[in-house]
């Protein structure tokens, strides 16, 4: 595994305003479970400087596009995926060159050449967190999750490679919830996010 990295990039501007690139999955845009956490988000942060953006998973040249536009004004940079989101952030983060913070909730890959599951995490990935969800009490979105699994081979090696790895026992649907557990070292995703002021 890579050693741990300082956030930091080495030509980054001290304070800049940070920027989180959200990208959701299958029927999100009528689920609105990661559209509506960023909408919530970018309305709270964008008064502060923040950057913050959604895409679904089926836009990923937009994401990527934007995320470029991000590091070329030395912003510190989050991707956020849920499900196959997680798999657009992946491949986002694939072909940056500056530093991000790179955040799965409960990834599903999609389905693609099997080599591409066992691609290592990518070099512009700083830290990894990668949020488990494994339901006390599936439900129809576990279901969906599962199907997802079979046809995509189920998650990538890189999620593995995470630096930090939160469970929990929530369903997939519930990603607030997700971006809100804590992990066994009292830290959750939004703490991870809020770390980006400091880097």
């Amino acid at each position: 595994m890579q050693s741990k990295r300082s956030m930091a990039s080495a030509t980054a501007t001290p304070n800049r305003p940070p920027a989180e690139l959200y990208i959701g999955g299958a029927a999100d845009e009528a689920s609105r479970l990661v559209l509506g956490y960023s909408q919530a988000r970018r309305r709270s942060l964008e008064p502060k400087g923040w950057q913050v953006r959604y895409f679904p998973h089926y836009r990923v040249p937009e994401a990527l596009a934007f995320a470029r536009a991000m590091a070329g004004e030395s912003r510190p940079l989050a991707l956020i995926g849920h499900s196959w989101g997680a798999d657009g952030a992946l491949r986002v983060a694939r072909q940056l060159e500056a530093d991000v913070l790179l955040i799965g909730a409960d990834p599903v890959a999609k389905p693609a050449l099997p080599l591409a599951l066992w691609q290592a995490r990518p070099a512009a990935a700083r830290i990894m967190v990668h949020v488990d969800a494994v339901a006390e009490t599936p439900d129809r979105s576990d279901h969906v999750k599962t199907v997802g699994y079979l046809t995509g081979g189920g998650i990538h090696r890189a999620w593995r490679q995470a630096d930090h790895t939160i469970p929990t026992r929530l369903n997939h649907w519930n990603f607030s919830g997700m971006m809100a557990a804590k992990g066994p070292d009292g830290r959750s995703a939004e703490d991870w996010l809020a770390s980006l002021v400091a880097a």
